[in-house]
């Protein structure tokens, strides 16, 4: 949604991602407190050490959301990273195993399901003179795809063996410090400037950035770090508050398609976490 918005009033992408992530740093060491942050810090640490891959993973992955939009168009960008909720969800359940003995049937069909309704609501005409088909294009969201994948699956690896609950608002403090220096380092080699309305772009894209990766954290603490309910369930309400918001926002209008995958998702949304409805009932 937010390089919807970029497209539409022609902001940088690079410098607006990078005054992002130094928003993200801002916001969270507001919010923590900047001694407490302080206090936790530890290079020594893995989370600290894991922290500064994971940050040159946001940087190429936001890249190549955003080259992946401007060479497909929105709706192939918005596909390829909802759909790598996969790699999280194999992960978690085949590799990392984790609480596989909680699901039962339901939850199977709604992690199932979720990539159904992802592709119906994400599904849209075709783009005017959009690229032809090639392997180039093709691996733009390939590469999203893959990318959107290993950040959630790191988070998930990282939040499962490494951070504990005091360390939870600092670890991606420290990531987006870390994006946002790399990502620096990037634009001042490029020689990029650093327009008004770049800034401005990332100072509104920031503040919530920091919340999505920390409350992220957190829904994994909360679910056992179970990626296999969490992802799914975040990815559509992700793509509903986006469609939603494409709706109200940008006045574009759902197909019947869409309108399906929308009612889809609250059922998928249902399937997902029934276990803990059906408890608070």
């Amino acid at each position: 949604m937010a390089f919807r918005g970029f497209a539409k009033f022609k902001v940088n992408t690079l410098p607006a991602i990078v005054t992002n992530y130094l928003v993200c740093v801002i916001t969270g060491s507001l919010y923590t407190g900047p001694a407490y942050v302080v206090n936790q810090l530890d290079p020594n640490a893995s989370w600290f050490q894991f922290s500064a891959f994971l940050g040159l993973v946001f940087v190429t992955t936001f890249f190549l959301m955003a080259r992946t939009t401007q060479l497909r168009g929105v709706a192939v960008a918005t596909v390829a990273s909802k759909m790598s909720l996969a790699i999280p969800v194999i992960f978690s359940l085949f590799v990392f195993k984790i609480a596989t003995n909680a699901l039962d049937g339901f939850n199977y069909i709604g992690i199932a399901l979720a990539f159904v309704a992802i592709w119906l609501v994400s599904k849209t005409k075709s783009v005017e003179n959009a690229p032809a088909f090639n392997w180039r294009t093709l691996s733009l969201p390939l590469f999203l795809f893959f990318m959107g994948g290993l950040i959630d699956t790191s988070l998930n690896y990282a939040n499962h063996h490494w951070i504990t609950t005091a360390v939870e608002p600092v670890f991606p403090i420290m990531t987006f410090a870390f994006a946002f220096l790399i990502g620096l380092i990037f634009c001042l080699i490029r020689k990029i400037p650093f327009r008004k309305k770049d800034i401005i772009s990332g100072i509104i894209l920031g503040v919530p950035n920091y919340f999505s990766i920390y409350l992220q954290l957190k829904a994994l603490s909360a679910f056992d770090n179970n990626g296999a309910i969490v992802y799914p369930a975040l990815n559509i309400g992700i793509i509903i508050g986006s469609t939603l918001a494409a709706v109200l926002i940008f006045k574009e209008k759902l197909s019947r398609i869409n309108q399906i995958g929308v009612a889809l998702a609250i059922v998928v949304i249902f399937l997902l976490s029934h276990q803990e409805i059906l408890k608070n009932l």
